[in-house]
């Protein structure tokens, strides 16, 4: 008997020891202080849009193809750089810049030369044609008018003669005179289409030759030199890639390079079209240099372009942000790259949260609320965010305390 109930005991006191452990283990103050938390304060809020961007001058003078490359009635569509001296030379007025393949435009001196030749002598032969063909019409009215010159001398003989005779060599006359007005009609006619054979044929041999020296000169202006004294900053072709050796320039793509006037650099920014509509002019802008590191810049935005484009690899659009830059004294030059911080909106005092304290989507945003209990899940209105904190609307009050972690469990 006593072994039965020293069993039973020990049963009953097994099954309180597994309940007792279980309450520690599920009891809601072991989830309430499970994790971190922090309290709702008011404060100042920033809310800033991040842009990556690129040091560029407003002003500058563009180093292009030379000017006879951009006439399309020589259909040269596009020439390969062969050669361009390293993005940042300083160079002065004439100085060497780039040279462009000489291939194709000599390929089409040689072609033109050749049409020369051909239209030279088609020309040669039009001309000799017609000075063949106008003497024997010239002869023919010489031949004309002494005849009529012979039927004038009848008539007047034939005044002697019967009236029959007199009347027939007035006939004679007449015809002949008929005569001489159709190859006078017919010479006329023969001079202006040999003119007009002459004139189509001088006029191919003209644009032939212009072609031929217009090839020529081109040929000599494919040693591409500056306009200016500056610093060469490679130009952006199609996709915004930079120009460099080997890339194609033409009437639709002239620009090889360009000297900026360095007292006129920005940021030029790209901002995400689902950002651009925060933006202003006469925001300010904290500007970081990727070549100055340690420095921290102001800027200010001063103009916003009207149209997107792509922004390659993001699949979405993008629009040009330009920014004043304060340069610091430092030697900012173009092309160096720079992030971009735009202040959209400043608060001097809101309700505010650490980002990872809030849960949800881009829809619903609710925090964990910490309580003598359970967590409970409140949902909450917010208004703007930056890199590390929300700005809270509505949902929750200033000195409450919210979970910066997602429990196991809540009601």
């Amino acid at each position: 008997m006593l072994n039965k109930v020293s069993k039973r005991n020990q049963l009953i006191i097994g099954i309180s020891a597994l309940c007792l452990i279980a309450f520690f283990i599920f009891k809601p103050s072991a989830i309430v202080n499970s994790g971190k938390t922090v309290d709702v304060k008011e404060g100042p809020f920033t809310m800033e849009v991040e842009a990556t961007g690129e040091i560029q001058a407003l002003k500058y003078e563009e180093i292009s193809i030379p000017p006879l490359l951009k006439n399309r009635k020589l259909r040269i569509w596009g020439l390969k750089i062969t050669d361009l001296v390293a993005e940042g030379t300083q160079v002065k007025k004439g100085d060497y810049v780039a040279t462009l393949d000489p291939a194709d435009v000599e390929d089409r001196l040689k072609k033109s030369m050749e049409k020369v030749d051909e239209y030279q002598l088609a020309f040669d032969n039009a001309a000799l044609d017609s000075t063949i063909a106008l003497v024997a019409f010239r002869d023919q009215i010489i031949n004309a008018s002494d005849d009529i010159l012979e039927k004038e001398i009848k008539v007047e003989q034939s005044k002697f003669e019967s009236k029959a005779i007199q009347r027939q060599t007035a006939i004679e006359l007449e015809l002949a005179q008929l005569e001489l007005s159709r190859k006078k009609r017919t010479l006329s006619k023969e001079q202006n289409r040999h003119k007009v054979k002459i004139n189509r044929a001088n006029k191919r041999l003209q644009d032939a030759l212009k072609l031929q020296n217009e090839l020529t000169e081109l040929v000599a202006q494919l040693k591409i030199t500056s306009p200016s004294n500056g610093m060469v900053v490679y130009a952006r072709g199609w996709g915004g890639h930079k120009v460099k050796v080997n890339s194609d320039v033409g009437p639709w793509s002239p620009t090889i390079a360009i000297i900026p006037d360095l007292s006129t650099l920005v940021s030029e920014a790209i901002v995400k079209e689902i950002d651009i509509a925060k933006v202003k002019v006469g925001q300010k802008v904290k500007i970081g240099i990727d070549a100055f590191p340690d420095d921290n810049f102001k800027g200010e935005v001063i103009r916003i372009a009207n149209i997107g484009q792509p922004i390659s690899g993001t699949g979405m659009n993008g629009f040009k942000v330009l920014i004043q830059i304060n340069a610091k004294e430092k030697k900012i030059l173009p092309s160096m790259t720079t992030t971009n911080m735009i202040t959209v909106a400043d608060y001097p005092s809101e309700l505010i949260l650490p980002r990872e304290a809030i849960f949800g989507n881009d829809t619903i945003k609710y925090v964990f609320k910490k309580t003598s209990g359970l967590p409970i899940k409140t949902y909450v209105k917010t208004g703007g965010e930056n890199e590390t904190k929300m700005r809270i609307i509505e949902g929750i009050s200033e000195n409450e305390t919210v979970l910066l972690t997602r429990p196991n469990k809540f009601e």
